[in-house]
């Protein structure tokens, strides 16, 4: 399947093909084709986007023409002036629709949060450091989801007709297929969902001032999930979009892996959430839903559990106070990336 296509294309579950909508409508009719896509039926049981983030070091973006395959090919970054990374997830990138491919190959990794461009002698070179976008990676990837490709030209064409020069390309699977439209904001490396319910105001502000759309954040790159709800939660009490209004954060896994007669209970986290004038300690808490289960990819043969962060305020206090939960060696800094982590998309 093309990235976008045109014209009937036949459902991911089977049945009789259908008229495609058009391009760039916000919201599909709620036909029974329809509702066999995941993104469908993320959107129809509410499934939150917090906390899905990948556990990727770094992305390593190949300027190559449509069409992709279904699997990207891993391939090692090279090159002189680049540092060593564990785990690399390699992205397809280009322009979109239909332009021709000038572009080169790309590094951004989650501790230095730089996006590096590598020149015809095989060096790497950093772009100045900025909050504003440098690169917005929209997935289009239809060969590997529909919901992407479906979702996400139209939006990519959206934001070229209000911001000619926004740096938007189409990029390949990002994760979290059933969030389409899904995109990447480098540099500060946060992963969006959803974002063509934004309205033209709000895709405008991000592409021209990479504010966040707080409702759409999955979360920071290089956070582990349960970093991501934490900061999120932050955001959404102090309504704070910019990408540098990042507190402290240290988190704790704190709680039994299952408890006694709920063996879809997730362990629990305690959480310290710092800025410099109050500090709040959280519990946070991954629930599975019940009797709800959905496909997280619109080709998936069997349905997966839908689940929901629990954020319950502890404690909060006044950030120099000595008030400090005992927490043992395993603490890990949302500051300090580059730990191994779940990751839940």
């Amino acid at each position: 399947m093309a990235e976008a296509p045109q014209g009937p294309v036949p459902s991911p579950c089977g049945g009789a093909s259908r008229p495609e909508p058009a391009r760039g409508d916000d919201h599909e009719a709620l036909d029974d084709r329809t509702l066999s896509r995941c993104g469908a039926q993320s959107r129809l049981v509410d499934e939150e986007l917090r906390g899905t983030v990948p556990d990727v070091e770094a992305f390593h973006f190949l300027p190559v023409p449509g069409p992709w395959p279904q699997a990207v090919r891993p391939a090692e970054p090279d090159g002189v002036g680049l540092p060593t990374f564990s785990r690399v997830k390699t992205l397809y990138y280009r322009p979109y629709p239909g332009r021709p491919t000038t572009e080169r190959p790309l590094v951004w990794d989650a501790h230095t949060r730089m996006v590096r461009t590598r020149s015809a002698d095989g060096a790497w070179h950093a772009a100045a450091p900025t909050t504003q976008p440098q690169f917005i990676g929209v997935c289009i990837h239809g060969r590997h989801d529909t919901c992407c490709g479906v979702r996400g030209g139209g939006l990519i064409r959206r934001v070229q007709s209000l911001v000619p020069e926004a740096p938007i390309y189409g990029v390949t699977h990002l994760g979290g297929d059933r969030f389409a439209t899904t995109a990447v904001l480098l540099p500060s490396g946060y992963l969006l969902g959803r974002l063509d319910d934004l309205s033209d105001d709000e895709l405008r502000e991000l592409a021209e001032t990479g504010l966040l759309p707080l409702a759409h954040l999955r979360g920071r790159l290089g956070a582990t999930p349960a970093e991501a709800v934490a900061e999120i939660w932050y955001r959404e009490k102090f309504d704070l979009r910019h990408p540098a209004d990042l507190p402290g954060i240290t988190v704790v896994q704190a709680g039994p892996q299952h408890e006694p007669g709920r063996p879809g209970t997730s362990p629990a986290y305690e959480a310290l959430v710092d800025d410099g004038a109050r500090r709040w300690r959280l519990e946070l808490r991954r629930e599975q839903r019940e009797d709800t289960a959905i496909q997280y990819t619109c080709t998936a043969p069997l349905s997966k559990p839908v689940y929901h962060w629990d954020v319950n305020v502890i404690e909060e206090t006044d950030s120099a106070s000595n008030v400090s939960p005992s927490l043992p060696a395993s603490v890990s800094s949302i500051m300090t990336t580059g730990q191994a982590s779940a990751s839940i998309v």
